[in-house]
């Protein structure tokens, strides 16, 4: 989104709702998802978010969710660079 509309795009994670907004850089939230039930957020970056740039940069940030004894982190570096481990 953020590199198609040549601008900034933030998704902020909210554990207490268990959400994740897609924000514009003018901060209009594009969407809302909320996490399936029985899964939250065991770990979010320092500031609860991510920014992606419209040159395909990134904030660095790793994301943890946990369902039961099971853990899954999204982990995003400074190039825009997506991976779940």
């Amino acid at each position: 989104m953020a590199i198609s509309g040549d601008g900034t795009v933030e998704v902020r994670f909210d554990a207490a709702r268990a959400v994740c907004e897609t924000r514009a850089s003018a901060g209009v939230v594009l969407d809302t998802r909320a996490l399936p039930p029985g899964v939250a957020f065991a770990a979010l970056p320092a500031r609860s978010r991510i920014t992606f740039g419209g040159l395909g940069t990134a904030d660095n940030g790793t994301v943890t969710l946990a369902s039961g004894t099971r853990r899954r982190s999204v982990i995003v570096n400074q190039r825009g660079r997506v991976r779940v481990q």
